[in-house]
């Protein structure tokens, strides 16, 4: 797993061997350019994209390799729906654009990277001409809503540079080092409804 952080005003760190963090001084133009340096600094054959507010479901990583490995020749692989939460409560699954989207390595080095944060899921997804996959079954992610945190793609379509700006202002209590230690307040897999 990595970890990109680019606030010049904050510091993370954790111990782990299977976990790398990137802390950077200097914001990305976009989050379609965040992405693209992410990437690069991928290792393994398959990238599975979490935004900071996103969840693995319980078997995720699992189910995203059973689907994998039994549909080869694919772009993109991704869940039909996601677990969706709102203000840490489960509502129910949706269908959207980021349901769990694990890319094919050889997919993102063919494409090119827009400078762009409104959409940029759907564009790097659905605009590239990759071979998709799209699995019915039970959803690998769980999507968060809310949470009094910030939500790029709630901020609508500005400029990057509004958009980075205002992250900057809503996160501005995000000021020091951190020592990541991840752990949940809520216990989001036991109120998930399968039904």
């Amino acid at each position: 797993m990595i970890i990109i952080n680019d606030s010049k005003h904050s510091t993370y760190y954790i111990e782990h061997p299977q976990i790398v963090v990137y802390n950077l001084k200097e914001r990305f133009s976009s989050i379609s350019k965040k992405i693209e340096w992410g990437y690069k600094q991928c290792k393994n054959n398959y990238i599975y994209r979490l935004d900071d507010d996103d969840l693995l479901a319980p078997n995720g990583l699992n189910r995203a390799e059973k689907f994998i490995k039994e549909n080869e020749g694919y772009d993109i692989y991704r869940s039909k729906e996601a677990i969706f939460f709102v203000e840490n409560k489960y509502e129910n699954k949706t269908a959207n654009t980021n349901t769990g989207n694990i890319y094919k390595k050889e997919y993102f080095d063919r494409i090119k990277f827009h400078d762009n944060s409104f959409g940029e899921d759907y564009d790097i997804t659905f605009k590239r001409n990759g071979k998709i996959y799209e699995d019915d079954g039970e959803p690998t992610m769980v999507y968060r809503w809310g949470m009094n945190t910030y939500h790029v793609s709630g901020m609508g379509n500005i400029r990057n540079q509004e958009m980075m700006s205002n992250v900057d202002k809503i996160t501005k209590t995000s000021i020091g080092k951190y020592h990541l230690n991840p752990h949940f307040n809520d216990d989001y897999y036991k109120m998930i409804d399968y039904t």
